[in-house]
């Protein structure tokens, strides 16, 4: 038996027994101000000799040795009272999520047998709605910036706190667009594209709102997107228009008038010395 033969299974055993096993990396979206839960899977108790360590980057932020946890610190102090680990499986919970906090997550589990790697990718965005303004008859477009849409089963958006989507595409059981019909305020209006952007037609003052997008794939991290509508009342530019140049008359008119008045008594004034 050649020396290759006699490698394969050490090398199987290695890896199977004492080997590093790694996961891809998981994706996570959060919008600030959201908790986020990293699991380090299928451990439902840790044993004596576990022993987990998250980083954040090249940082280690949490520890779990002899089933004592430990939390750690940036130097910019970030995680400040914004992390929780569990003692028993070794998830950490991140609370109170900013956009600082962004980036790779890393766990590595260790035990007698094997080391094992988690990683995340976290996003969190800003809070902040994306604001978009029209003026009253004109079309408000509602794009995103949300990749692979066609990972997503369901695409929904809601206007302030509805809780029946406005507009939602289930491509578990359609892949065409629905619309809610018991809502008057939209009825004929709305149009909602494969890529899940969402246009308002012939839009109303009492369109102005939040509109909330949200978008559920399996097994895929849930992602969401605001954007604050703002529709002005038509012609209102115009009269504002037409108000600034009144003004400005008569501000003039009245210069005039007081020039006048003044060169007159200044006549008059000469005129009685003589």
């Amino acid at each position: 038996m050649g020396i290759a033969n006699l490698m394969f299974p050490v090398l199987l055993f290695v890896n199977g027994v004492f080997g590093v096993e790694t996961d891809p990396v998981e994706i996570r979206e959060l919008m600030e101000g959201d908790s986020v839960i990293l699991g380090t899977k299928c451990i439902t108790k840790l044993q004596k000799d576990d022993v987990i360590e998250w980083r954040f980057k090249s940082v280690v932020i949490a520890t779990v040795k002899d089933n004592n946890p430990s939390l750690y610190d940036t130097d910019d102090a970030r995680f400040k009272d914004k992390l929780q680990i569990n003692a028993q499986t070794g998830d950490l919970t991140i609370s109170n999520t900013r956009t600082s906090l962004s980036g790779l997550y890393e766990v590595k589990i260790t035990n007698i047998t094997n080391t094992t790697y988690r990683r995340f990718r976290i996003t969190v965005l800003d809070a902040i709605p994306t604001k978009v303004s029209v003026t009253e008859g004109e079309s408000a477009i509602l794009p995103h910036n949300i990749a692979d849409i066609h990972k997503y089963d369901v695409i929904e958006w809601k206007f302030e706190d509805g809780e029946t989507p406005i507009a939602k595409i289930d491509q578990q059981t359609s892949k065409n667009p629905s619309y809610d019909e018991t809502d008057e305020r939209f009825r004929g209006r709305l149009k909602l594209d494969q890529t899940g952007s969402l246009t308002i037609t012939d839009t109303r003052t009492t369109d102005s709102g939040l509109y909330k997008l949200q978008v559920e794939g399996t097994n895929i991290a849930p992602k969401h997107r605001k954007f604050r509508v703002t529709v002005d009342e038509a012609g209102l530019s115009t009269s504002i228009m037409l108000i600034t140049v009144g003004i400005c008359l008569c501000v003039i008119a009245l210069i005039a008038v007081a020039g006048w008045i003044y060169c007159r008594n200044k006549t008059q004034t000469q005129q009685g010395l003589y």
